[in-house]
């Protein structure tokens, strides 16, 4: 493998790292929103889902 190859796989290596971390942030809210949809508690919704109550507050007045 030469220097080129070896650096295009690691960018996509890392596009690819970048691309799981996002959609399991995405599958996370879109939990949290079902959830509050529920109205359950931020603190039950927080602890299940990993989110902060800070942002399960944005997502609640975006429900709005």
């Amino acid at each position: 493998m030469n220097k080129a190859e070896a650096i295009s796989n690691a960018v996509m290596s890392t596009k690819f790292r970048e691309g799981i971390k996002e959609g399991r942030e995405l599958a996370k809210i879109e939990v949290a929103q079902s959830m509050l949809k529920d109205n359950l508690p931020l603190e039950t919704i927080s602890k299940y889902s990993k989110l902060s109550i800070e942002k399960l507050e944005e997502l609640k007045r975006e429900q709005e």
